[in-house]
């Protein structure tokens, strides 16, 4: 059996730090996917940057704590921003499922009208697609589109499954990480990452910042891809469908 790794990084498009420390850590490292902001102010322009790496799955990270909404609904704030998720109680970021179906069909769309493409796959930014309720748009979302959906307490029945590792995350960024992550037993997994470059945006605006910086490097090491040298490394794009 021969193991499949797709190294994901989130957050796509949030700024340029992040967006040119993706491109860099796949043109120059082992990462093969990112997933991303499509209510993003500049995504436009991110998207045409990435077209130049052909071999980079993109998928979309599907949005609903951060940022301006493509649409309306009670998600938004008094300056028609999305609330963040710390107004929620105990963070669980549950809005009602016809807002959130539209909201997030939106930004699948504007994906595919920039690309003209599907994504590769669906994620979500703080994993709030897989919350109660908000699940069940995302699964109805990914069999209407017919795309692999990032999978953690569930099994999504029309695709090979793939397990999902967030391990590699603040303390947890290491070489050593990378290299537990290639012996797992599951024959396809995912790695979830955040490589970026810090500019004032992202130290401003996520408090999770510096660490990426560390992330970017170990990416693009040359003990990384000793690492993962007997891995086949793959993207979303590749994931085959169940019989």
């Amino acid at each position: 059996m021969v193991k499949k790794l797709i190294i994901n990084a989130d957050d796509f498009g949030l700024c340029d730090g992040v967006t040119f420390g993706i491109l860099k850590a796949h043109q120059d490292g082992i990462l093969t996917s990112t997933t991303c902001m499509m209510n993003m102010p500049h995504i436009e322009e991110y998207l045409s940057l990435a077209s130049h790496f052909p071999h980079l799955g993109l998928g979309v990270h599907l949005v609903l704590t951060i940022g301006k909404p493509l649409t309306r609904g009670s998600f938004c704030d008094e300056k028609g921003n999305f609330k963040s998720r710390n107004t929620y109680p105990g963070k669980k970021v549950i809005v009602k499922q016809d807002e959130l179906y539209l909201e997030w069909k939106t930004q699948i769309d504007k994906f595919i009208q920039l690309t003209n493409k599907k994504p590769t796959h669906l994620d979500s930014h703080h994993h709030v697609h897989l919350l109660p309720g908000n699940i069940d748009v995302a699964l109805k979302l990914a069999k209407e589109y017919d795309l692999p959906l990032r999978q953690e307490c569930y099994l999504q029945k029309d695709y090979e499954y793939v397990r999902f590792s967030e391990v590699f995350y603040n303390q947890s960024v290491s070489l050593e990480t990378i290299n537990d992550i290639c012996h797992f037993d599951d024959e396809i997994f995912e790695l979830m990452c955040h490589p970026a470059f810090v500019d004032p945006f992202l130290y401003n605006h996520s408090s999770y910042n510096i660490q990426r910086i560390k992330e970017l490097d170990i990416l693009c090491s040359q003990e990384a891809k000793d690492i993962t040298k007997n891995i086949q490394l793959i993207n979303y794009g590749q994931i085959k469908k169940r019989p």
